[in-house]
């Protein structure tokens, strides 16, 4: 059964879809600095476009977290879906590949571990992958429509945990992520569904993705975990339809 009647999840997969849209915006015009920078951006982004339209019963919170908090759990944000009664979290893992200018730019090796950065955060995130909706997030600062062919034209791209870890098993992860890689995680993902961040979303809200916890006590999911630096709550607070 869906999280919230179907007018809401189509107002909170429209809200996230301009809500990337402006912030990639803002990226391709320079005015962002980095992934964090966007991600910011881009949840507090998701929060105005839910608040400002003033839609009866539903509201959007921001919620910002120490910066080391992201290391438990291979993930920079969380957006946390909830009708009151039950709700629904997601995390993501950011990745500004900056592909306009470097070559194999956004994945690097850490030298104690010996294994590429992006793999650990993989593994890190495959631990509560039945428990969380997980994706991994592109951003992307071509101009609209301009981007290669395999990205999308407005939008970031996002693929499921899921298919990363795929990709992951069968790769050596004492080397770093290519861009090569990157393009056929993509192209892969796009076989399959739509890799928008409304589109994943929507899948959330649709229960497709993601465990539904009981109750609104929703910081009591995270008591052996961090919520990552970037969190937002978004609640509907009534049942009728």
């Amino acid at each position: 059964m869906p999280l919230f009647p179907p007018k809401i999840i189509n107002f909170i997969t429209k809200s996230v879809y301009w809500a990337d849209r402006f912030v990639r915006s803002d990226l391709i015009r320079g005015y962002i600095a980095d992934e964090n920078d966007y991600t910011s951006n881009l949840t507090c982004e998701i929060r105005r476009q839910i608040n400002s339209k003033n839609c009866p019963n539903l509201h959007a919170i921001s919620i910002v977290m120490k910066p080391s908090f992201e290391r438990k759990t291979g993930s920079d944000a969380c957006i946390i879906l909830s009708n009151q009664n039950e709700f629904k979290i997601c995390l993501f893992e950011a990745k500004w590949p900056r592909l306009s200018t470097h070559k194999d730019y956004w994945d690097y090796i850490q030298i104690a571990a010996k294994q590429s950065h992006f793999s650990e955060q993989i593994k890190k995130q495959h631990t509560i992958s039945r428990t969380f909706a997980i994706w991994e997030m592109f951003y992307c600062e071509f101009e609209f429509m301009k981007q290669p062919h395999w990205l999308n034209d407005f939008h970031s791209s996002c693929i499921w945990h899921d298919d990363a870890y795929l990709a992951f098993n069968s790769r050596n992860n004492s080397n770093k992520w290519t861009d090569i890689e990157l393009e056929n995680l993509i192209i892969t993902a796009n076989n399959h569904y739509k890799t928008t961040i409304d589109n994943l979303v929507n899948e959330v809200c649709q229960c497709n993705k993601g465990k539904v916890f009981n109750g609104n006590d929703y910081f009591s999911v995270f008591e052996e975990m961090a919520i990552p630096q970037e969190a937002l709550l978004i609640e509907y607070t009534s049942s009728e339809e």
